[in-house]
């Protein structure tokens, strides 16, 4: 591609680390990427760094989570607010909690919804399945009402799926199969699976993939070496993926070394194109 192209990052991580709890800023910050405290305490710093590495869009995500960061819906705000200033360029991705009451949950969606490209829920951090509205499940109508509201107003939603690290992640709420349920239930919901079932479920998440068309693949948080090993018939599925680089995720040295690292896979320049320009405006809500 030409060295003046510009990208697109579908899933990066603005949080304020003096406002999440100590042991998971501990272990984010060992993990972080160079720049990373800059990064948060000010949108200027990271449209530098987009400048930097030739992105010309990021997605950022936002979700409470009591059970992990320890922030609640302020960190949803907080990335509202972050992106206000270059909304041309930095687009947030909202959230609720699926355990607020179902008029706490529509309030919060009404009141983020202008400012939104996408939600996002974090099953692993917020320790829920997404299939939990189900009656054989939790009969969680809270779920229910999200989907809904998402499907209505073509909002997509991306959960993340496979593993995390951090203090208090539940790793098993992160199979891609409880998707299975939701993309029948909710056939107009656009989902997207983030990071593709890392490292174990990769195959539930292709599974998922080839079987609904209105599930997209993230495939932030896969180190880009080894995404052809982790997805072999990876151009089966390519036309419905997006990229994004999951900063400041274990291993991700900063967003222009993971595009640069993405960009030199042996996979048709085309695909790259669609992953890393085009499927970003046709997924998200912009």
């Amino acid at each position: 591609m030409s060295s003046n192209q510009t990208y697109k990052d579908c899933h990066i991580h603005i949080i304020p680390l003096n406002k999440i709890k100590y042991e998971f800023r501990k272990v984010l910050l060992t993990k972080q990427s160079k720049n990373y405290e800059e990064i948060c305490s000010s949108p200027s710093k990271l449209i530098e760094a987009m400048d930097n590495a030739n992105l010309e869009k990021v997605a950022i995500m936002s979700y409470p989570s009591p059970e992990t960061h320890g922030m609640g819906m302020d960190l949803v705000y907080f990335v509202i607010d972050y992106c206000s200033e270059y909304r041309d360029r930095l687009h947030p991705v909202g959230s609720i909690h699926p355990s607020m009451d179902i008029k706490e949950i529509v309030e919060h969606l009404e009141r983020q919804y202008s400012e939104l490209v996408a939600l996002k829920l974090h099953p692993v951090h917020q320790h829920f399945k997404p299939n939990d509205y189900r009656s054989e499940e939790r009969n969680m109508k809270s779920l229910e009402v999200v989907y809904e509201f998402a499907s209505d107003n073509n909002l997509p939603i991306l959960f993340h799926t496979g593993t995390s690290i951090l203090p208090n992640a539940r790793v098993k709420f992160g199979d891609p199969l409880y998707l299975d349920d939701v993309a029948n239930d909710f056939p107009k919901l656009k989902i997207i699976l983030a990071h593709g079932g890392r490292p174990f479920w990769m195959d539930k998440a292709f599974f998922i993939m080839r079987r609904f068309k209105n599930v997209w693949l993230d495939i932030s948080g896969i180190p880009p070496k080894r995404l052809l090993d982790y997805f072999p018939r990876f151009e089966v599925i390519a036309e419905r993926c997006i990229y994004g680089s999951d900063l400041p995720s274990p291993g991700v040295k900063g967003l222009k070394e993971n595009l640069e690292e993405f960009l030199s896979l042996q996979i048709p320049e085309e695909l790259k194109e669609r992953i890393a320009i085009k499927n970003f405006d046709k997924v998200y809500r912009v």
